[in-house]
């Protein structure tokens, strides 16, 4: 499914992802069964796996490494989201496992700018030849916004997260929303809302897509929603709806 990125260069990149408004939160789901989730994405032409990989550190708990990237179905985007200390063998790792994009956070390191602008040479195989390893930055609840300027010509997404890694206090929706406003405004007065892609991950539910696609989000992230009830098909179906819905 990934074989419409070959050959685009980063703008046609990030303006294909927009076609995609869900990334799959893979780790909820039951890897045994992956085949399975494979058949129902191509069916549902939904191409993208987000991936954390979390070590114990950044945030409590332990996930995967980058041998999980690896693993996953050659033909979907891989949507790799490290929450590591040290990420910078992390980065490397990634993307020699075949990450085709990369979210780091803003949080852990003063070397950002570096491993952003080695992402930027990067390539990423896909089906019929490869593509830009597109490049993020995520921010924690509390983190200002502000830090993104010294990036925001690195960097391809932006990502922001509703709820504190690996903890479960959240962003009330009308936080959140202010937040989305703020980044929305920052990225226009930059220049770079066209060609930045803007996500919102962490614990969303149905009901708040509305607001959030409305107030300007290219993309959500969802993990244990998506596979709540072992309903799959179903529950993207009723996402995606609902996201379709808002952008009118």
């Amino acid at each position: 499914m990934n074989a419409l990125f070959s050959g685009l260069n980063r703008a046609e990149c990030v303006s294909l992802m927009r076609r995609y408004p869900l990334s799959m939160g893979i780790l909820a789901g039951r890897w045994l069964k992956l085949g399975e989730y494979q058949q129902i994405l191509r069916a549902l032409e939904q191409p993208i796996l987000h991936l954390d990989l979390m070590d114990g550190h950044f945030c409590p708990q332990f996930t995967v490494g980058p041998w999980a990237i690896e693993q996953l179905p050659q033909q979907m985007i891989k949507d790799v989201h490290l929450m590591v200390d040290n990420p910078w063998p992390v980065v490397q790792a990634s993307v020699k496992a075949g990450a085709h994009c990369v979210t780091l956070q803003v949080e852990n390191t003063p070397h950002l700018h570096h491993m952003l602008h080695w992402l930027g040479e990067q390539n990423a195989e896909v089906a019929g030849g490869s593509m830009p390893v597109l490049r993020g930055i995520s921010l924690c609840p509390a983190t200002p916004l502000e830090q993104l300027m010294p990036l925001i010509e690195e960097i391809d997404i932006v990502q922001i997260l509703a709820v504190n890694p690996g903890y479960g206090s959240k962003l009330h929706i009308s936080a959140l929303l202010r937040r989305i406003a703020q980044v929305v405004a920052l990225l226009r007065a930059a220049g770079k809302r066209d060609s930045t892609l803007l996500a919102v991950d962490g614990s969303l539910t149905l009901d708040q897509l509305p607001q959030i696609i409305a107030s300007g989000v290219d993309r959500v992230v969802s993990g244990s929603a998506l596979f709540r009830n072992d309903a799959l098909a179903e529950n993207i179906t009723r996402w995606l709806t609902t996201i379709n819905a808002a952008k009118v």
